[in-house]
């Protein structure tokens, strides 16, 4: 019986906490503190040494991106884009260019377009597109992120293009670890009768890096088994938050009750502002499109 009563002393006021949760006393908040901050440190170093396993892009790959591309594409009654291993080609050397010369746009700091990479793998084509996504944990979201923004919607359900290219590619982007997604889209001049005009029409200019030296780096796909350090600590932190808004709770409702009075402040305005933090947490988006 006083074994219980001890861990329930943890949460609930009493008189053998002095009508005060101990998770709530300073001691205890600091301890538990410390353990998280020694968690996240513990995922960072493990992220880095064992880059295979916890990566920076948990659960993405470039099938899925196609399928959920497509997927979307069929709400409209548009037919399904084909993989072409030359835009994946291509868009594994965008991915590779961004992280060589550290940018992130639709062009490069030089001026050099998109549609050279798709000259570059000799992909002659009549409609060419791209859109661009980092630092997002699952596929869904990106394409999710990609359909909200009306210019990036236009080239996936755009229904002039027949063929898709995807690369998705880990590395260090102006000195932040990232996850680069590059989506290209195209159709080939020989899908249609006749010669290519010389009027191209090139749907959303986006971009590539500049240099006499090609530069490529190792086609990555993360491993779907792999984990976000990113998600994890947004999912500790909102456990973390929970028990603490769960313990302020309960200690109020009983302090009333009782009509206990205390020399500490009230716990409304900490339970208001963990509920501030908790909000921001869940509505918190890591990912950017361009």
């Amino acid at each position: 019986m006083r074994n219980g009563r001890g861990i329930w002393s943890f949460f609930i006021p009493d008189q053998d906490n002095n009508y005060r949760a101990r998770f709530l006393h300073l001691p205890v908040l600091s301890a538990f503190i410390f353990f998280f901050l020694l968690a996240q440190t513990s995922i960072s170093l493990f992220a880095l040494s064992r880059p295979a396993v916890l990566g920076y892009s948990s659960q993405i790959t470039p099938e899925e991106i196609v399928e959920l591309t497509n997927f979307e594409r069929g709400k409209y009654g548009l037919s399904p884009l084909l993989l072409n291993a030359s835009l994946n080609e291509a868009a594994r050397r965008k991915a590779a260019d961004m992280f060589a010369f550290s940018y992130w746009a639709h062009k490069s700091p030089s001026g050099r377009d998109p549609w050279d990479f798709f000259r570059e793998v000799g992909y002659d084509y009549i409609y060419a597109g791209e859109n661009l996504a980092r630092d997002f944990s699952t596929p869904e979201a990106v394409v999710a992120a990609w359909m909200m923004s009306s210019s990036h919607k236009d080239n996936i359900v755009n229904n002039q293009y027949q063929e898709i290219g995807v690369a998705v590619v880990n590395g260090t982007l102006e000195g932040v670890e990232t996850t680069l997604v590059v989506q290209l889209l195209g159709t080939p001049v020989n899908s249609l009768s006749g010669v290519k005009e010389s009027g191209v029409k090139e749907e959303i200019p986006v971009v590539s890096s500049v240099s006499e030296k090609e530069v490529l780096l190792p086609a990555q796909s993360p491993s779907s088994k792999s984990l976000s350090p990113l998600l994890i600590t947004k999912q500790v932190a909102i456990f973390i938050l929970g028990v603490l808004l769960g313990a302020l709770l309960v200690d109020k409702i009983i302090v009333e009750r009782k009509k206990v009075a205390r020399l500490c402040g009230d716990n409304l305005a900490h339970i208001s502002f963990l509920i501030a933090i908790l909000v921001t947490i869940l509505l918190a988006r890591s990912g950017m499109i361009i």
